[in-house]
């Protein structure tokens, strides 16, 4: 099995990415499991670790979250 062994997720919307402002251009958007998957499968990558991008605590909260619901996340490295 291969593992991508470091993915970041992130909704704006949640206000706790004070580095991910518009002058980043393409990556200024929400970024979930429907982007990636077809990465995924083009890769033969069977599951993924989701790494926080902000340091808060409802970062982390959020990831698992994901996980919950997503069975390509294997893991989830937060606080």
């Amino acid at each position: 099995m291969r593992i991508d062994a470091h993915q970041h997720y992130w909704r704006l919307s949640r206000g706790d990415y004070g580095w991910l402002t518009p002058a980043l251009g393409p990556i200024h958007r929400d970024f979930g499991p429907p982007d990636l998957a077809p990465l995924l499968a083009r890769h033969g990558i069977a599951r993924t670790i989701l790494v926080q991008a902000a340091p808060t605590e409802a970062e982390t909260a959020f990831l698992l979250g994901i996980a919950e619901h997503d069975q390509s996340v294997a893991g989830v490295v937060g606080w």
